[in-house]
């Protein structure tokens, strides 16, 4: 009979198991969720903190309070009278206080109700916003608007308004659209609140005709809009 010799294996022949992986992806894998959790969290947070308003000048300053002036009757007197016109910050929120109440036919009814709607105006651009309480819960959502005007070869200024607050704070190739909240969204986000600030231009018809349409010249600076309704075929659009 043959003798059954035991053959040790070599260094070299000998194959070492793999490191399990298993383990490591699973652990990724739930970083990931924690991660997409939190920062979805941290988002809704953002979009419930209504964003802070104590810089806006609203004209209700009980020291030196500001008394809402028609503005459809300054703007059309402005263009009878072909003079500029320069509004400030609280005085266009002041009109806003007094007339939007009138205009929704007092407040609106159900969970949401619309508390009032404010504009701030920033160097080349304004942000709208609309300030509500859903279920007693204060919120904000806002727009940015610019205004550009051209001159086109007849020598007649077109203006376009632009949904456009600048650039993202971090993509800078996307434009600012609003805020929802303290979020800042972009320009696309705005499709979901478009109705509303849709409905709230449809009740200042008057108002945007003659501060817009009929104005040849708009200018929005830091807390003012000046107006001027003449048009002078010599002088550019930088001599305004």
């Amino acid at each position: 009979m043959g003798r059954l010799v035991a053959v040790s294996e070599s260094p070299v022949n000998r194959v070492e198991p793999k490191p399990r992986r298993a383990g490591s992806l699973e652990r990724a894998a739930v970083l990931g969720v924690v991660l997409l959790i939190s920062g979805l969290a941290y988002v809704l947070v953002l979009v419930f903190q209504p964003q802070n308003l104590a810089d806006i000048r609203t004209g209700n300053d009980p020291v030196n309070p500001i008394a809402a002036r028609d503005l459809t009757k300054v703007f059309s007197q402005s263009i009878e009278g072909s003079y500029a016109l320069r509004l400030s910050e609280d005085e266009i929120n002041a009109y806003l206080a007094k007339t939007l109440a009138a205009k929704q036919g007092g407040a609106l009814g159900g969970m949401v109700t619309l508390e009032k709607v404010l504009v701030r105006l920033e160097t080349d651009r304004a942000e709208v916003i609309m300030v509500r309480k859903i279920g007693g819960w204060p919120m904000t959502t806002s727009m940015w608007v610019a205004v550009n005007q051209t001159e086109n070869a007849k020598g007649e200024i077109e203006t376009h308004i632009d949904l456009d607050g600048g650039p993202m704070p971090v993509f800078s190739f996307v434009s600012r659209g609003g805020r929802f909240g303290k979020l800042v969204v972009p320009q696309g986000f705005l499709l979901l609140v478009r109705d509303s600030f849709a409905g709230l231009a449809a009740q200042y018809p008057e108002e945007i005709r003659l501060g817009f349409e009929e104005m040849s010249r708009i200018r929005i600076e830091k807390g003012a809009l000046v107006l001027d309704p003449r048009f002078d075929q010599t002088s550019g659009l930088m001599d305004f």
